[in-house]
C-alpha cells in the first residue's frame, strides 16, 4: 500500500516512521529540508501537562493581551475563520474523552522515545525534572492545579529564585532526533520530494514544479499549511537558538519574566522563545531574546538559529481525522507538538490503515452544529 505524507516536520517524520514499520511504501513531500522548522523546538517533553496548550480561556486571552502590551508577543497572521472558531470555543471545558485520549497519546509518545533511546540514545533523551522559575509562585501553582492531566510538582529554589519543579518531564535534542529519524527512513528507502504542494484532490498531490504525485492514501501533516484542507489552524512562530558557553547550566528551566526556555545538552545549550501568530521570517525579536539570554548566561557563542511555526487549533488541541476515504490530516500540536508527536502519528496511521474508526480529535468539533 502506498502512502504520501505531506509535511516533513516532526509529525510527518513520525507518521512515516510508523508506516514503514507497517511495511508501507512511503513518500514524504516538503517544501524545505525535512525537519527544518521542527528543529526550532527546545526539546522539552511534558507528558503530564496540557494547560500550556489551553489557549481558549479568558485568563489566557488576558495574559496574551498583556504580552502584546509589553512587546513580548506580536500578531502578524490573522485568519478570520480561526478567530471566529476561537471565540466560539472560548471558556469551553475540555470533554473527558479528549483528556483521556491525550493521556493515552502521551503515554505512547513516552514509550516510543524510551524505546528509541534504548536502541541507541543518539539524541540525548533523558527523563528529568523541569524548573519553572517565576516571580508569581501562587499563579503557577494555581494553573498547575487546574491542569486536566494533574502534573506532579513541588516548590523549590534555583539560582536564588523560586521555582516550581515539575516531574514526569523529559528532554531530547530536536536536532539529533530528526537526524535519527531521517536515517531510519532512508534505510527503509522512503522517498523524499522537495516541492511546494499547492493542491490535494482525491488521490493526487499537485506540486509547484508541475508534477502530480498519486497514492493510495494521503496523510497531510503540514503544520499550519494543513489549512489547505480547510482545517482551522494558524502558526505561532518561535525561535530556537543553540549556543556554546563556558558557563555551566545543568537544568531544564524556563524564566517566566524573560520568556525563555533553556535546555542543556552535551555540546550546546538549546534556547527557545516567543509565541507569535506570525508566518513571516521577521527576525527583529531576536535582538531582545539575545539580551534576555545574557541576563542568565553572560558569555556565549551562537551556533545557529532556527525558526519554527507551531500549528495551533482554536482550542489548542490536535486535529487528527479523516477527510475522506483517501485523505487524512494530523496537525495542531501547538506547544506540545514534540511531546505528542509519536502518539499522534500512531493514531493517524491506525486510522488510515483502518485499525480504528475514529479519534477523539475530529474536525467536526469546530462545526456550527457541534456542541
Amino acid at each position: 500500500m502506498s502512502f504520501v505524507v505531506v509535511g516533513g516536520g516532526i509529525y510527518g517524520l513520525f507518521i512515516a516512521y510508523h508506516l514503514i514499520n507497517e511495511g508501507a511504501d512511503v513518500t514524504i513531500i516538503d517544501q524545505t529540508e525535512p525537519g527544518s522548522w521542527s528543529r526550532a523546538a527546545v526539546g522539552l517533553l511534558e507528558y503530564k501537562a496540557l494547560g500550556i496548550n489551553i489557549i481558549n480561556t479568558f485568563s489566557y486571552l488576558m495574559q496574551f493581551i498583556n504580552m502584546i502590551r509589553k512587546n513580548d508577543a506580536t500578531i502578524k497572521y490573522i485568519d478570520k475563520n480561526w478567530i471566529f472558531k476561537y471565540f466560539s470555543k472560548l471558556g469551553r471545558k475540555i470533554p473527558e474523552n479528549i483528556i483521556n485520549a491525550i493521556k493515552i497519546m502521551n503515554d505512547h509518545s513516552r514509550e516510543t522515545y524510551r524505546r528509541l533511546a534504548e536502541e541507541k540514545n543518539d539524541f540525548e533523551y533523558s527523563e528529568e525534572p523541569y524548573y519553572e522559575l517565576t516571580n508569581n509562585v501562587e499563579n503557577v501553582i494555581k494553573k498547575a492545579k487546574k491542569d486536566p492531566l494533574n502534573p506532579k510538582f513541588e516548590v523549590s529554589e534555583l539560582m536564588g529564585r523560586y521555582a516550581i519543579i515539575f516531574k514526569d518531564t523529559a528532554k531530547l535534542s530536536t536536532d539529533l532526533l530528526i537526524n535519527r529519524l531521517l536515517r531510519e527512513l532512508e534505510r527503509s528507502k522512503t522517498r523524499f520530494i522537495k516541492a511546494f504542494v499547492w493542491d490535494i484532490n482525491e488521490d493526487s498531490v499537485y506540486l509547484n514544479n508541475g508534477r502530480i504525485v498519486k497514492s493510495d492514501t494521503i496523510i497531510v501533516a503540514a503544520g499550519y499549511h494543513s489549512s489547505i484542507l480547510g482545517v482551522p489552524i494558524i502558526p505561532f512562530k518561535g525561535f530556537g537558538i543553540r549556543i556554546k558557553s563556558t558557563i555551566k547550566f545543568n537544568y531544564i528551566a524556563s524564566f517566566d519574566d524573560l520568556g525563555i526556555f533553556i535546555l542543556p545538552f552535551n555540546n550546546w545549550l538549546k534556547i527557545s522563545s516567543r509565541f507569535d501568530p506570525d508566518s513571516s521570517i521577521d527576525t527583529k525579536p531576536l535582538r531582545e531574546i539575545i539580551k534576555r539570554i545574557k541576563r542568565v548566561i553572560s558569555d556565549f557563542e551562537i551556533i545557529d538559529i532556527t525558526i519554527g511555526y507551531r500549528p495551533c487549533a482554536p482550542d489548542g488541541l490536535p486535529i487528527i481525522d479523516k477527510i475522506n476515504d483517501k485523505i487524512f490530516v494530523a496537525t495542531g500540536g501547538c506547544r506540545l507538538g514534540w511531546t505528542q508527536a509519536p502518539g499522534a502519528a500512531k493514531l493517524i496511521v491506525d486510522l488510515a490503515l483502518g485499525k480504528i474508526k475514529q479519534t477523539s480529535f475530529n474536525i467536526k468539533r469546530f462545526s456550527n452544529e457541534f456542541k
